[in-house]
């Protein structure tokens, strides 16, 4: 297949934001629409959101100025069950085998990701959110804001500047305003919500009303009935290594690592006893490959390995 030219991606992605104005598409262009963005080539996707806000920015502006370019009507909210995504997404598509990406066209939906599944979604404004494994929660758009309610799990946001719309993210008892912006937001149990700021305005709000601006390239948390803190400066590489399948561990113990394994896969990684939980490792990983990690810490650490069904157990070896 012969790779399209930027100009042509840009045009192609005008045309069918054009085409979506008109109304809702068929059947067949709905596929035609799917098998377009999951055809392997990266820029689609960033083109397609940028075509969507441009539409509707250009209504917005024609119906302020007494243009004849009404919006159409917006269907009703579909009832959704907590365990699936709505019919009316373009599907969730496989991306490496690993991931998926979703478009949602209405403004009001669940999104969910299964163990060991990202998802890319294009918001309705343009902005674009892409949700790591084992998360769940809602989107809810209205005229005076954009909201995100993240119930569990992890999701980056890459936030449109819009004016007088501020961008809301509500994770239990904090809210996280931004507008332009791109940050991270993980809430994991048993662990405080962790907010991390990669560029423009980001702001992290506790239970009473206490607001903290994070700078670029930050992180601040947030525990449950406590004040929002910040924890310093953070590695972006390491902060979305999930982005690309991967687990980026720096000095972390094998405690730490098989508990973000378990993130993405149902095998566990046990260590023997607390004194192996307590060994440190360093490196790259493949998220869905716990195996492997095993045999590469147990090279590393000295330590012998048992692979069954259940479980992978390190452990000392035997003197």
């Amino acid at each position: 297949m012969v790779r399209q030219t930027s100009q042509e991606v840009e045009r192609t992605a005008c045309l069918w934001a054009a085409r979506l104005d008109d109304g809702p598409l068929s059947e067949t262009d709905q596929a035609e629409l799917d098998a377009w963005l999951a055809g392997g080539d990266e820029r689609r996707l960033g083109a397609f959101a940028r075509a969507r806000a441009v539409a509707l920015h250009s209504r917005r502006a024609a119906a302020l100025a007494g243009g004849a370019v009404p919006l159409p009507p917006r269907p009703a909210r579909p009832t959704i069950h907590r365990r699936g995504l709505i019919a009316a997404s373009v599907g969730a598509l496989a991306v490496g085998g690993t991931g998926a990406y979703a478009f949602f066209a209405g403004r009001g939906y669940a999104f969910e990701t299964r163990m060991g599944e990202t998802r890319v979604v294009p918001l309705d404004d343009g902005s674009v959110m892409t949700v790591n494994t084992l998360s769940e929660g809602d989107v809810r758009y209205g005229r005076r804001a954009r909201e995100v309610v993240l119930e569990t799990g992890e999701a980056l946001f890459n936030v449109v500047a819009e004016t007088g719309r501020p961008f809301i993210v509500r994770a239990g008892e904090a809210a996280v305003i931004a507008n332009g912006a791109s940050f991270l937001v993980r809430r994991l149990e048993r662990a405080p919500l962790q907010v991390v700021s990669f560029s423009g305005h980001v702001e992290l709000n506790g239970p009473t009303g206490e607001g903290l601006i994070l700078a670029p390239n930050t992180r601040a948390a947030l525990a449950e009935g406590a004040r929002p803190v910040r924890v310093g400066a953070i590695d972006a590489d390491r902060e979305l290594a999930w982005r690309h399948g991967r687990i980026q561990l720096e000095d972390e113990t094998l405690a730490r690592a098989a508990r973000e394994f378990a993130r993405y896969n149902p095998t566990r990684i046990t260590p023997a006893d607390p004194a192996v939980a307590a060994l440190r490792i360093t490196g790259l990983f493949v998220a869905n490959d716990p195996v492997s990690f095993a045999h590469a810490a147990a090279g590393s650490l000295d330590l012998k390995v048992d692979v069954n069904a259940r479980e992978i157990r390190l452990s000392r070896r035997s003197v």
